[in-house]
């Protein structure tokens, strides 16, 4: 398969499965490997009176959380989706519940590519209630599951991204969403690991897509939470939650994006309306550790054709080379080559480990445009 041909992702559920966190009203579109319908929305009414215990001035965890709740929660938004359904004979309407959060007071907001596709009608509600807009697309990115919305507004409250490749597991991790429709619901935990890549099939094609350098946090995430942040100790973000993998019983694991990846990708959405991608100009076959048993070669991308004048031919690669690493990771089921190159801009430089001859040598290959 061509290195360069995205496989779109979307939808995750499931151990049961990876399941993409968007809420399902009533026949609701989530997205997901299996989409986690989410049951009956109702309206909760709190009963009996609550003791707040006096906040102090020293910063602790539960001031932090109360701080981000209280004034970075203004800027994540609940996103309703209205949904033609595929089926011909019913043409019922499909409505949707995923998160978002703003990132331009002039009214630019981020969520997950699978909250928004397909939709034909899309309404942003800021905290309370207390504004509703309608919104339109910008651009998206199926691939790293990220969009970026547009209402007609103005000074309107916006987060800050945080540097995510300073996260340390251990350290405090705050979501923020609709999860169920219950809006600008607050859960905290902690980074539980960095770098995860999961599977994420999508039921509409069968096809599975490896997102990599994912975040997992065990602050619960829930059906509806697709698209918000997950924010530091001081409020900015560091992840958009898209999935949860659920277990036989218990809550399951959270997964955001990474926020890194998310912020570069939404800037080229806002600026361009497109994501600029990484072009090598090979076709190749995967290799797992059978097939290069079988063929006497190593696991890797076992290269069958090379564009004429791509980076990969300026190279020096060529037609039947093993290409076993990029950097420093190795190129298996689990990452697949064109999974490791999305991570690269275009005009970046990185190392290729290639397989020829019986021997292992390493070639330095500047990544080109996607055409």
């Amino acid at each position: 398969m061509p290195v360069e041909k995205p496989v779109r992702p979307r939808r995750r559920m499931g151990i049961l499965g990876i399941v993409l966190t968007s809420a399902i009203v009533g026949g609701l579109v989530g997205s997901a490997a299996t989409i986690l319908l989410a049951p009956r929305l109702i309206k909760v009414t709190p009963s009996g009176n609550t003791l707040l215990a006096p906040i102090t001035n020293n910063f602790t965890e539960e001031s932090a959380v109360i701080n981000v709740a209280d004034q970075d929660g203004k800027a994540v938004v609940e996103i309703k989706t209205t949904i033609s359904s595929p089926d011909l004979f019913l043409q019922q309407e499909q409505h949707g519940i995923g998160s978002g959060f703003i990132v331009r007071s002039d009214g630019y907001i981020v969520t997950n590519n699978h909250v928004v596709e397909n939709a034909r009608q899309l309404q942003v509600i800021l905290r309370d209630g207390a504004k509703r807009y309608d919104a339109r697309v910008i651009g998206t990115s199926p691939d790293d599951d990220i969009a970026v919305l547009k209402v007609d507004a103005q000074n309107l409250p916006a987060l800050g991204w945080g540097d995510s490749s300073a996260l340390r597991v251990g350290q405090l991790a705050i979501a923020i969403g609709s999860p169920l429709g219950q809006q600008n619901s607050v859960t905290k935990g902690v980074i539980s690991a960095l770098h995860r890549s999961i599977s994420v099939p999508d039921p509409s094609s069968g096809v599975t897509e490896n997102i990599l350098n994912a975040i997992q946090t065990d602050a619960q995430i829930n059906p509806g939470n697709s698209g918000g942040p997950l924010l530091n100790s001081a409020g900015q973000v560091i992840g958009v939650n898209f999935a949860i993998e659920q277990a036989q019983a218990g809550p399951g694991l959270g997964f955001a994006l990474d926020g890194n990846a998310a912020r570069d990708i939404a800037n080229q959405l806002i600026q361009t309306g497109h994501v600029n991608r990484p072009f090598l100009g090979v076709t190749y076959q995967q290799l797992d550790e059978t097939a290069a048993a079988a063929n006497a070669l190593v696991v890797g991308a076992w290269v069958t054709d090379i564009t004429a004048g791509s980076p990969a031919a300026r190279a020096g690669i060529k037609v039947h080379d093993v290409i076993t690493k990029v950097n420093s990771q190795a190129i298996d089921d689990l990452h697949p080559l064109k999974d490791v190159l999305r991570q690269y801009a275009p005009g970046t430089k990185v190392n290729v480990t290639i397989y020829r001859g019986g021997k292992s040598q390493t070639l330095q290959v500047t990544l080109g445009t996607h055409p």
